[in-house]
């Protein structure tokens, strides 16, 4: 089941390379503001700071998915 779960999101993966950039720029912008202050005993700044860490390295791995793709043979 999961196999088949798998190869189902696989047939809709078409990442926007735009908004990848977009969500790059702007999440490595907000977590330069927020490292400085680097107040991780309140919840909601290591909230902040965990999720735009995952938005950063999320956009980070779809353009280099697309890079290595594009890089690589057809099969």
């Amino acid at each position: 089941m999961l196999t088949a779960l798998l190869s189902r999101l696989w047939e809709h993966y078409d990442p926007d390379l735009r908004a990848a950039a977009i969500c790059l720029f702007g999440s490595a912008f907000t977590l330069a503001m927020m490292l400085p202050i680097a107040d991780l005993a309140n919840p909601y700044h290591a909230f902040g700071a965990a999720g735009t860490t995952l938005a950063l390295l999320g956009s980070i791995a779809t353009l280099v998915d697309h890079r290595r793709r594009r890089e690589t043979p057809a099969d």
